[in-house]
């Protein structure tokens, strides 16, 4: 899917640039641009998306294209990654599958080295307005806001030992345990964006926040906890009318490859 989202953003850009463009002059007066951006972000998690996930990063893409008259349309791609997952491995895991230390216990009868992530990816379109700054009519302030999609979960790293193979999460049963939940996303932010005179010196920086309304994407959640008895509490079937209210808020860093030509210098000749 991420794979399929970049090629999609990427192809865009090349289609964009295939256009010829009449040279203006980005010191003078507002020109129409396409640009290719390369993203990061640095986020931190709010309502239910906080009680699963720390602070979070993502990377991602961006095509942009900016009117002569300053209204800003893009669509952008990002992948969602960090590693502070919230509670211990038995929180994620259960107590069927762990150690009293959260450990899980090989095929070799050793603990087996694992590992706790967070990924996902987010997707969307947004239109926005620019409102011209300095260096020229083509930089300025702007705010932005879209519609997309949102999907994040856990991810199970671990080492395939030949002699000690963590059988209980290894391969699809995994998936029993990643908590994947996914939905539609609303996405806005504000920043300054600079597009230099002399064509090199490009980039964004912004304030943004997520918000997206996601539900249960895996069928069974795996996890048995015991009660005081001692009796397993199964989490069986996962509810797929429960929603939950994923939030990021952060700030993005974009450097961006603008497809405008330049107007040639002006020379005099005495």
């Amino acid at each position: 899917m991420k794979k399929t989202i970049f090629s999609i953003l990427l192809a865009f850009a090349v289609v964009t640039m295939s256009f010829g463009q009449k040279p203006r002059n980005i010191k003078k007066e507002p020109i129409p641009a396409t640009m290719f951006q390369v993203t990061y972000a640095a986020q931190f998690p709010a309502l239910d998306t906080k009680t699963d996930y720390g602070f979070t990063n993502t990377i991602g893409g961006s095509v942009i294209h900016k009117t002569e008259s300053n209204w800003l349309f893009t669509a952008n791609g990002n992948f969602i990654f960090g590693n502070q997952i919230k509670g211990s491995r038995i929180d994620v895991l259960g107590e069927s599958v762990t150690t009293i230390y959260g450990e899980i216990i090989g095929g070799g009868g050793m603990p087996s080295a694992l590992a706790l992530f967070q990924r996902g990816f987010h997707f969307q379109a947004e239109v926005g307005k620019l409102f011209p700054f300095k260096p020229n009519p083509n930089s300025g302030f702007f705010v932005q806001a879209g519609i997309g999609y949102l999907r994040n979960r856990i991810r199970i790293d671990y080492q395939i030992e030949a002699q000690n193979p963590p059988y209980q999460v290894m391969d699809d049963y995994q998936y029993g345990y990643d908590r994947m939940r996914g939905g539609l996303a609303l996405h806005g932010e504000t920043g300054y964006l600079l597009m230099s005179n002399s064509k090199i010196f490009n980039f964004s920086v912004s304030l943004e926040v997520t918000y997206a309304r996601t539900r249960n994407l895996r069928d069974y959640d795996f996890r048995v906890f015991y009660d005081e008895n001692g009796e397993p509490q199964i989490m069986g079937y996962t509810d797929k009318n429960k929603r939950f209210n994923d939030f990021y808020y952060g700030i993005r860093l974009s450097w961006m490859i603008p497809t405008y030509q330049r107007q040639p210098e002006e020379y005099y000749y005495y």
